[in-house]
């Protein structure tokens, strides 16, 4: 009984350490099966990681470089006459640049709220955010939200196309990191606050505070009117409030609600704000932006400004102070535009010049007749248009005259049948004769014949340089210049340049605009 007792023992030790070594050995073959499992994700996790990486650096390869110059935002600039009145801006981008300091805290608050609430957190690429947009494109297709941090704005703003594409993601996240380690983040808010778009060819928060709500100081906001200014840089012509309002309400309302939501303002405040109607807070609206008056007279100042300075006066922002005169330009144009000296005659051009004869200050252009849809187009006052006739005799035969052979307007010419030198008769335009005439009487009536003998008297030398001295430019002078008839076309304004010296004791201050 012992012996058949020890046996049963020992059988069953032997079957129970089978089993115990079956057990190991099997819980061995999995823990290999997940340390291999566990090998190739990490495996997969680093040649992600690298591939990421490679294709990260393919894409900023051909990055654009962080050039400061293109950071500064092109500004219009400003004319003004001749009292220090505005006239005119030029320049697609009407923009008021401003600091950081002077923008307001409910300003900043909500365009944080709405475009960066994490732009003191971060530098440059915001991954939370990231994350999240990312998750957003997976289920909706890539383009359907946005995790552009307020300085990947910048950059984009600057330096790229608005293309959404992976490789410009990339080079936007790149260069939003070089941007973070050169600038501090009140100056990449001040270079945003300073780009956006706000509609009706407003640039930056500042003009767009003064085109909306006439406020020129920010720290005047309202908290509706910060809410909408951090709302419309979106979508600024759909959330444009003058052409929208209600869409303009609605998106003003969600930056309200985002600035409750991210800790910047109360409940109570932000229901109190969205009381306020959008109509309430608009000034009127301006003309069009687009508007140039005068342009004939603004046509020479950017003739005038660009050929004595290297600079672009539609984008560098200056202030151009001019010798314009507002009454007298306005005058001109309702002149020319009359039909009381054009009658029946439509299609006449014609061009004036006003130029003070003491300083040579143009006080006004007229560029042609019925301009009105007309801008920077032909300007008949500056451009030359055609042979000056018989007002260039003062400056090429009597002038020269009184000057250098001391004739005064009391010297008889006779007025009778005469030639040019090569032997081409002259005759007067009504073809009759006066016979002698006083100098005086011959500029009055206009004859030819007097005008050539007085211009062969005074010799084409001398002729040239007293007309070149009243800024003419001729190169060449000929007989038949002395009754009008010239090959090289002169300018209205040329012609009332040169007349200054008579009515100035017989000096020539030459003109500016």
């Amino acid at each position: 009984m012992l012996m058949s007792g020890e046996y049963r023992s020992r059988v069953e030790r032997k079957q129970a350490a089978k089993q115990t070594k079956q057990k190991k050995a099997k819980t061995k073959r999995g823990r290999s099966w997940l340390k291999t499992v566990a090998i190739a994700i990490l495996l997969m996790m680093v040649l992600g990681a690298i591939g990421g990486i490679a294709t990260f650096a393919y894409f900023v390869k051909d990055a654009p470089p962080l050039d400061e110059a293109k950071i500064k935002d092109p500004l219009s600039s400003v004319l003004y006459d001749m009292n220090g009145k505005q006239v005119a801006e030029l320049g697609g981008y009407k923009r008021t640049y401003i600091s950081y300091k002077d923008v307001p805290k409910v300003l900043e608050d909500a365009v944080l709220a709405t475009e960066d609430a994490r732009f003191y957190e971060h530098h440059g690429i915001d991954i939370v955010r990231l994350a999240g947009a990312v998750l957003a494109n997976i289920k909706e297709g890539f383009g359907a939200e946005g995790g552009s941090t307020i300085t990947q704005q910048v950059v984009k703003m600057t330096f790229l196309s608005s293309k959404k594409t992976l490789e410009r993601k990339a080079q936007e996240a790149w260069l939003a990191l070089q941007l973070e380690q050169k600038y501090s983040k009140h100056e990449i808010l001040e270079m945003y606050l300073n780009k956006i778009y706000y509609s009706d060819g407003i640039y930056g928060v500042a003009r767009a505070a003064e085109y909306y709500f006439g406020k020129t100081d920010l720290k005047k906001l309202t908290l509706p009117e910060a809410a909408l200014l951090a709302g419309m840089p979106q979508a600024p012509n759909r959330y444009n409030p003058y052409d929208h309002p209600e869409a303009a309400k609605k998106r003003r309302d969600t930056v309200l609600s985002l600035m409750v939501k991210h800790g910047f303002i109360s409940q109570e405040e932000a229901e109190k704000a969205k009381q306020v109607p959008i109509q309430s807070m608009l000034t009127k609206r301006k003309k069009s932006q687009n508007d140039v008056p005068y342009d004939a007279f603004i046509d020479e100042v950017i003739k005038e400004v660009t050929d004595k300075a290297n600079v672009n006066v539609f984008e560098d922002g200056l202030k151009i102070y001019t010798t314009l005169d507002q009454n007298v330009q306005t005058y001109v144009e309702k002149l020319l535009n009359s039909d009381k000296y054009f009658t029946n005659k439509k299609d006449l051009q014609s061009g004036i010049a006003v130029v003070d004869t003491k300083t040579g200050a143009i006080r006004a252009l007229g560029g042609g007749r019925h301009r009105d849809n007309i801008e920077f187009g032909f300007n008949y006052a500056i451009q030359p248009v055609g042979q000056p006739g018989s007002t260039i005799k003062p400056i090429l035969d009597y002038g020269p005259a009184i000057e250098y052979l001391k004739w005064s307007t009391a010297h008889i010419l006779v007025d009778e049948p005469y030639t040019y030198s090569d032997g081409t008769p002259i005759r007067n335009a009504g073809g009759k004769y006066a016979g002698p005439v006083t100098l005086r009487k011959a500029l009055t009536w206009s004859y030819n014949i007097p005008a050539l003998k007085t211009y062969q008297a005074v010799g084409k030398e001398r002729a040239m340089e007293f007309a070149n001295r009243l800024g003419m430019g001729f190169d060449e002078v000929y007989e038949p210049y002395a009754i009008g008839g010239v090959s090289r076309y002169v300018s209205v304004l040329q012609m009332a340049g040169a007349y200054t010296a008579f009515g100035n004791n017989g000096v020539y201050t030459k003109h500016m605009p």
